[in-house]
């Protein structure tokens, strides 16, 4: 007790017990700040995973022309029957149709023409304002790794399949309007012979081509960030 009396009654031991403390408080503070930057880290990476494999699953439905369950409930398509005799006359369309089923076919058109392009447009919208989510987590979990986050997440991959999944929905509304416009003309009056008629059919032959080779790319593009 008498020693411990002697040390603090020292001139320098105030300075050592005032020092110490600081020291104590430092440690503190840094491991207290250390575990919360691992804390911030682990949230984050979490985070980012968890919004890759929201954006690999939508990217692999809209690769396929799909629907998820959220776009589903948006956009319904026409009847059953409907959508089978759609289907069957727009088949033969280039083979030639009665005017009976060319009118058909137009009356048809409005409820059943437009569904597939709409529901590849509303995924495309639904992938890329995901994949501004995906991006933001990323541009967070690099300001706490000093990494470079961008690139090990493919962020400018991802933006290139965007971008060409927002040509083939563009196509799609193409086509569309060129089949509306074929139907159109035949109802007429016009043969299929015409130049009015030759000139629409190339166009469509044109983006069914250009639809082709974008699905291609895109194919691509999607192996580099979804390996199969």
């Amino acid at each position: 007790m008498n020693r411990i009396s002697s040390i603090l009654a020292h001139p320098y031991s105030k300075i050592i017990i005032t020092v110490l403390i600081i020291v104590a408080v430092y440690v503190t503070a840094l491991f207290i700040t250390r575990f919360r930057l691992d804390t911030y880290r682990e949230q984050a990476l979490a985070d980012v995973e968890e919004q890759q494999v929201l954006l690999v699953s939508l990217a692999e439905i809209t690769g396929r022309n799909g629907v998820d369950d959220a776009v589903e409930v948006i956009l319904r398509d026409c009847a059953l029957d409907e959508r089978v005799t759609f289907d069957d006359l727009l088949g033969r369309l280039n083979d030639g149709l009665a005017q009976t089923e060319l009118l058909k076919l137009d009356r048809l058109f409005g409820r059943c023409g437009t569904f597939h392009a709409e529901r590849k447009a509303l995924m495309v919208a639904r992938l890329e304002r995901e994949l501004v989510v995906f991006k933001s987590y990323v541009e967070g979990l690099a300001v706490l790794t000093a990494e470079d986050e961008q690139k090990k997440y493919a962020i400018a991959t991802w933006e290139e399949l965007i971008a060409e999944e927002k040509k083939q929905s563009s196509l799609f509304s193409s086509l569309v309007a060129e089949q509306d416009k074929i139907i159109t003309t035949l109802l007429s009056g016009k043969r299929p012979e015409s130049p009015e008629m030759k000139s629409i059919l190339e166009e469509a032959r044109e983006t069914r081509e250009s639809l082709l080779m974008s699905n291609q790319q895109a194919a691509i593009i999607r192996g580099e960030i979804i390996p199969q």
